[in-house]
């Protein structure tokens, strides 16, 4: 049975320049859109046990109006049954939000908020085409506290064009300032379907790996646990959604283009137009037993989890990049930048 549940809200203002995820900017499909997800969900209904985590991400969730989360929650409460202490979880970002939004969210079970913050500094803002600006993103966060939120999640993206290593400090102090309970640092990567967006280029790979040694060091003096590569806790805070995929548990998602798995079955809801004519038209993969076990190593590797020692990775012990753990391996610190290379050779 599905125990995790993903919902795909594909709307925003406008594109971000550094985002590779589905996403369109034409907000009067909001109310079409609310009634696709109900079939989609009916679809999902009969697979689904108890919902133990619940994602609502996007786009920018935070665009919808508390009429429209009023009506996407009663489908949700309609279609499926959620654990006494489900954690779910809502994107939200600056100027989209305000108090009135987290209130509403906070009184119909939200009890964990992912603040899209990025940087905070205002040129990287601009050219990363964010409609925030610093002081907007700390209002937000301080408006999350005040309306009760103890859960929350910041995102950051470091190795950006023209970022230095100052501005991802001054950033990263400010965010440990604010004291979350969980920080996402994201390594910039350029749009895959989007060439030449910024034209700019990245920071020199030197500069990247002080900027990674930079966020472990401080987030580490901050007490706050390294637990996947690119994510860091307070004790008891991980993201129990995200834990769900990265042990490859089975999860459903509804809407467009999201994504579902269970078993060796591999499902993916159709883009925006397409899904409003045909919710439960989806592509379907079937994966291999060879596919399968790939991504439980590649998984476990990005954790702390590790995998089963073998003599063959001593060749990656040796120059530092990974360490015995137990009978596990695991990678380092500076084996964990250039652990997609290491991994196909595992």
């Amino acid at each position: 049975m599905i125990h995790s549940l993903y919902i795909h809200l594909p709307f925003c203002r406008r594109r971000c320049s550094y985002c590779d995820f589905y996403s369109q900017t034409n907000l009067s499909q909001k109310g079409a859109y609310i009634q696709a997800l109900e079939k989609d969900a009916i679809y999902f209904q009969s697979l689904c046990g108890e919902i133990k985590s619940l994602y609502i991400g996007g786009g920018t969730p935070s665009v919808f109006k508390r009429r429209e989360f009023a009506s996407l929650f009663a489908i949700l409460r309609r279609r499926f049954r959620f654990s006494k202490n489900c954690e779910i979880t809502v994107e939200v970002n600056p100027r989209s939000a305000n108090k009135n939004i987290l209130s509403f969210l906070g009184e119909n079970g939200v009890n964990r908020l992912s603040i899209g913050i990025q940087f905070l500094d205002a040129k990287l803002l601009k050219k990363a085409r964010r409609e925030h600006s610093p002081e907007d993103a700390e209002k937000l966060f301080i408006a999350a506290r005040l309306a009760g939120f103890n859960n929350i999640n910041t995102d950051i993206i470091y190795g950006f064009p023209g970022q230095d290593k100052k501005t991802f400090a001054d950033t990263l102090n400010r965010i440990t300032a604010l004291s979350p309970e969980h920080i996402s640092a994201y390594i910039y990567t350029p749009p895959s379907n989007r060439k030449n967006i910024l034209k700019e280029p990245t920071p020199a790979e030197e500069i990247i790996a002080a900027m990674y040694r930079t966020l472990c060091r401080e987030l580490k003096k901050a007490r706050y646990c390294h637990y996947e590569i690119s994510n860091f806790a307070r004790p008891g805070k991980q993201s129990a959604h995200n834990l769900n995929y990265w042990g490859r548990g089975a999860y459903a998602g509804l809407g467009a283009g999201a994504v579902s798995s269970f078993g060796n079955k591999r499902l993916t809801g159709a883009h925006l137009n397409n899904y409003l004519l045909s919710p439960l038209k989806k592509s379907e993969e079937i994966l291999t037993k060879k596919q399968i076990n790939f991504e439980k190593k590649f998984l476990a590797l990005r954790m702390l989890e590790g995998i089963p020692y073998r003599k063959t990775h001593e060749k990656f012990i040796a120059p530092g990049w990974m360490k015995k753990n137990g009978a596990k391996t695991i990678f380092t610190e500076k084996g964990w930048l250039l652990s997609n290379s290491i991994i196909v050779e595992l």
